[in-house]
């Protein structure tokens, strides 16, 4: 009986998607705030592609109250309820137009506007 040894080499491809975010996963905060600077939005708003950015975002409520956080800290605390919603599932997206939740409100900054006199 012929006894044959069989090598395999097994080849894995990541997606560009993959790359990237294993690249920015191994920067430093320094590195981060460079490359993603803050930003301003019109609402509260979280992205599954965001994740690893230390993106910090500022978006003004509907209650005149400049709001500002880090994204990566508010996605980890949702995330346990967010992955159970169809919406995430299938966009990996969640906004809120009129504040932020109220679950993760103490990890943001709340800054109060003044109204302006016209």
């Amino acid at each position: 009986m012929n006894k044959f040894k069989k090598e395999v080499e097994v080849v894995v491809v990541k997606t560009n998607k993959e790359l990237i975010a294993e690249a920015i996963s191994k920067l430093s905060p320094e590195d981060l705030a460079l490359i993603y600077p803050p930003i301003e939005r019109a609402n509260f708003v979280v992205r599954k592609s965001w994740l690893g950015r230390n993106q910090v975002i500022t978006f003004v409520n509907n209650k005149n109250q400049k709001i500002t956080y880090n994204h990566d800290e508010v996605l980890k605390v949702m995330l346990p309820k967010l992955n159970l919603m169809p919406c995430w599932i299938k966009r990996e997206y969640w906004s809120q137009s009129t504040d932020m939740p109220s679950n993760v409100r103490h990890l943001a900054t709340v800054e109060v506007l003044e109204v302006s006199a016209e």
